[in-house]
């Protein structure tokens, strides 16, 4: 018998018992489609924060007086350390002979209003002029504020495009009035939409002059200090000379660690994979055990199938057929449900991971090795589900299988 007929037998008998197919089918569906699903959304996820750790730079560093932190211990432990001064910054800024620009920043959260709208805490970021020349800050309407207007402590403000929508809605917000927990500054510019990731919206902030900050919302907070070495060839040594610097400022002995972290964007993407990785492999075992419960019902469908067709098997094996076709044609039956569950999987699972992308403003990845990995391990339950099942009804006596009742 050809192997296309086998084929055509095989797809008779599943659609004469279509509902038991359908429902067999539906497990291998289920697994194939979660697999995919979440494979998607978390490239989707590594993507997104690639994105907006790139956007630092290769040549970027920050130092922070609380950097990576991996235990409660460790947390505590760094909270100790002296804050990062003004004067911090300004010796970097003055003595760094390697560092190509030098930034520094404090966040605080405070109430907006306009007129009869109010936004409630809001990230406001106090940040020296030159901050927009090292981060990814990009200015879609307007201007950022000057060196000037920082050191003069004016109140002058950028705001993020969210901040404009629900403050402003339709009108154009430059030169108007905001009022930033009850100090009243003018708007310069609006920055560039950066979308949300999983519903944190990133574009819910302001930006205002450090010394403003520092003026009326509080001078003791500690800094977070942006470099940007010349090249990103001169990284380690500029990272080398700021460490020195600091070390000698804030009067760290040579056998003591250093109080204050220097970090890169390598070391967030480190850390972040370091994090998703143990998500990811819970994440994609939970339908992995789907899989393998489907392939047991594969397994035991195609057990009652055999028996439901043994004098059938009887009759074909006393007009000679051979061991050979009998086998091939119940592992094509079960290779046939478990495939076909697997395409429909792949398809509802994209479908499934464009729509999560979509809901949490993540970018749509499709991942090849998902989509390969979904074909795989559906045809691979078809196949190693199948034989048990195949092998027991090709060895069926042709004699013993017609006496069957």
């Amino acid at each position: 018998m050809r192997i296309w007929d086998i084929i055509v037998l095989s797809g008779q008998a599943l659609k004469a018992h279509l509902l038991r197919t359908s429902l067999t089918v539906l497990g291998v569906i289920i697994g194939v489609t979660s697999v995919i699903a979440i494979v998607s959304i978390v490239e989707g996820m590594n993507a997104k924060v690639a994105e907006l750790l790139n956007a630092m730079g290769p040549s970027v560093f920050m130092v922070e007086k609380i950097g990576i932190v991996t235990s409660e211990e460790e947390y505590f432990k760094m909270r100790k350390r002296k804050d990062l001064s003004i004067r911090d910054y300004r010796a970097i800024e003055q003595t760094c002979e390697t560092c190509d620009k030098v930034a520094a920043s404090v966040y605080t959260r405070r109430t907006l209003k306009f007129r009869n709208e109010k936004l409630n805490n809001v990230t406001v970021m106090g940040s020296s002029a030159n901050i927009i020349q090292i981060n990814d800050l990009e200015i879609d309407d307007g201007r950022f504020f000057s060196t000037f207007e920082d050191d003069h402590s004016k109140e002058v403000v950028v705001v993020g495009p969210t901040v404009v929508e629900e403050l402003y809605g339709e009108q154009n917000p430059i030169g108007r009035e905001l009022k930033i927990g009850g100090y009243d500054y003018r708007i310069l510019g609006i920055t560039k939409e950066r979308g949300a990731i999983l519903g944190n919206d990133l574009d819910r902030y302001v930006i205002i002059p450090l010394n403003s900050l520092r003026k009326h919302f509080g001078a003791n907070r500690t800094l977070s200090i942006s470099v940007r070495a010349k090249s990103p060839e001169t990284l380690q040594i500029t990272m080398d000379e700021v460490r020195m610097l600091l070390r000698a400022r804030r009067n760290v002995s040579y056998d003591e660690e250093d109080d204050f972290s220097i970090t890169t964007s390598d070391a967030y993407m480190e850390l972040y994979k370091q994090v998703t990785s143990a998500v990811r492999v819970t994440a994609i075992a939970i339908p992995a055990i789907a899989l393998v419960v489907a392939g047991i019902v594969v397994m035991n469908i195609m057990m009652v199938s055999v028996t439901e067709r043994t004098r059938e098997i009887g009759i074909r094996k006393s007009l000679g057929a051979r061991r050979k076709s009998i086998l091939l044609q119940f592992v094509l039956e079960a290779l046939l449900m478990s495939l076909g569950g697997g395409v429909v999987g792949i398809i509802l699972g994209l479908i499934s991971a464009k729509a999560l992308a979509d809901a949490g403003s993540l970018p749509f990845v499709i991942s090849p090795i998902a989509v390969f990995s979904g074909i795989f391990v559906s045809t691979g339950i078809g196949v190693i589900f199948g034989m048990y099942p195949a092998i027991k009804g090709s060895k069926l006596d042709p004699v013993d299988a017609m006496r069957y009742e």
